[in-house]
């Protein structure tokens, strides 16, 4: 996902901008817009939004628990590369490091995928950067080290599935993978490391 400026939703907004707003919550958290299939699965959430009786973090919370988002992101995914994808889609941005993974991990073995996003969506940084009113959006942030600043950037540009469904941004590239493609294999060669000794 390359920078995005934020949309915001207002107070009282027409049912033309609520649509506007929705559009962008699937190209945030889905990375696309919903099949005509997926869009009777979430039909009754959608009236609920468009008529201001949720707003944009119940809206987030309830499509996170979807069986469209599940079949999308979770069911295929190892746990660790479903919590990157929640933080690229619900904070914009990637986990910090392992202790953020383990955090999350934790949470979504124990108490489930809608304790663990909840949990993102409820945190002071989501309040902080997104308050009540605007979508979550790829967005330039403080990285805590150089690998931080490489992580976001990767995965910035991932579209799912484009560095397969099991191991992260975070370990990929660690491990010396090559993960471009959807499967992942070694960078080097036994030549290439024989050349290198």
């Amino acid at each position: 996902m390359s920078l995005q400026e934020p949309v915001t939703m207002k107070q009282k907004a027409s049912v033309e901008e609520r649509e506007g707003v929705l559009r962008q919550i699937y190209h945030q958290v889905l990375e696309r817009q919903p099949y005509q299939f997926e869009r009777k699965k979430l039909a009754g959430l959608e009236k609920e939004f468009i008529k201001g009786k949720i707003g944009i973090r119940h809206f987030l919370k309830s499509i996170a628990v979807s069986s469209i988002y599940l079949e999308s992101f979770y069911e295929k995914s190892s746990n660790v590369k479903f919590i990157e994808n929640a933080f690229k889609h619900f904070l914009g941005r990637s986990p910090h490091d392992e202790a953020e993974i383990r955090e999350c991990d934790w949470l979504l073995v124990e108490h489930g995928v809608g304790a663990m996003v909840s949990a993102l969506i409820d945190s002071e940084e989501y309040r902080k950067v997104y308050g009540s009113l605007t979508v979550p959006y790829w967005h330039p942030h403080r990285y805590e080290s150089p690998n931080d600043y490489l992580e976001n950037r990767w995965l910035g540009e991932e579209h799912a599935g484009d560095r397969g469904w099991a191991i992260p941004t975070l370990y990929w590239h660690e491990l010396h993978l090559n993960c471009t493609g959807g499967t992942c294999r070694p960078s080097w060669t036994p030549s290439s490391r024989v050349r290198e000794s």
